[in-house]
Order: structure tokens, then C-alpha cells, then sequence
């Protein structure tokens, strides 16, 4: 997926542990979606011998990269906390978590304490300036094999 330069996308991964069903948990995560209008989205039963419970969603959520209110430009760096710190918020996360990369375009908030203060059970954000913060290099992948042993 290409995006501007203008855009702050980012990957949001939630996890609803006390949830027993699919159902619950799509209800529960309705509202966001609803918000957020991500542009891909993946929603599954956390694996019965991993880390997690219950169930888990990633989202792929498209900002736009603020403009800074006196001059219209302001640097990508405080742009982007502008963006990521709103949506933080509003999961109920901690803005100030929110580690910047060296060159200022991305980051990533970690909850590290768990999903107790997001309702939507949110505890990973990766953000990048750009691009896909899980494919930065954006577009299509090379494969080698042909595919021929598929026929």
C-alpha cells in the first residue's frame, strides 16, 4: 500500500483478554473501527500457547500529518507527536510513552504495564511518516518461486 508523505500511519494492536467470544469482541471494538476508519484491519483468537488471551485485532489506521497552527509547516518531529498523541488518548493510552525515533518521523508507544487503561484493550502503537511501519518499503514483495508447482 502506497501513502503520502503527509500521512502518519499507524498499526494499532489491541487485545480484549477477558473476552470469551468473537462476537463480544467484535462488539467491543465496533465503536473504534466505527472512529478510526482503518484502511485494513485483522481481528483473531489470540493462539492458545502464546502470550496473550482472548482476542486480538490489528489495525491500520491512516492519519493525516498535522500542520502546526502559527505556521502552518512546524517540524515533522512535534507533528507527529501531535498525531499520535491524539490517538494515545484517545485508546486510553499515555501520550507521553510515546518513543520517538532518531530522525523524528516514527516511533512506537508500548504499554508495557498491559491494556488497563485502554477499554479497547490497545497496547501497541508503531507509527512511521509515510509508510506502512511493519512494511516501510512499501509496494509489492519479490518472490523467487514461480508458483508452478500450484497448478
Amino acid at each position: 500500500m502506497r501513502f503520502s508523505p503527509d500521512d502518519v500511519v499507524c498499526r494499532v494492536a489491541c487485545n480484549l483478554e477477558r473476552v470469551h467470544t468473537a462476537e463480544a469482541a467484535m462488539r467491543a471494538w465496533l465503536p473504534l473501527v466505527s472512529e478510526l476508519q482503518p484502511v485494513a484491519a485483522a481481528f483473531e483468537a489470540a493462539p492458545p500457547d502464546g502470550l496473550r488471551r482472548g482476542f486480538l485485532a490489528d489495525l491500520l489506521v491512516v492519519l493525516p500529518l498535522p500542520k502546526d497552527g502559527t505556521t502552518g509547516a512546524g517540524n515533522t518531529r512535534s507533528r507527529l507527536l501531535t498525531a499520535v498523541g491524539a490517538l494515545a488518548a484517545r485508546l486510553g493510552l499515555d501520550p507521553a510513552n510515546f518513543a520517538i525515533d532518531e530522525d523524528g518521523t516514527g516511533g512506537a508507544l508500548n504499554a508495557k504495564g498491559g491494556t488497563d487503561g485502554s477499554p479497547y484493550g490497545a497496547h501497541l502503537i508503531l507509527a512511521l511518516t509515510g509508510a506502512d511501519p511493519l512494511d516501510p518499503d512499501g509496494g509489492e514483495r519479490a518472490y523467487e518461486d514461480t508458483g508452478d508447482d500450484l497448478f
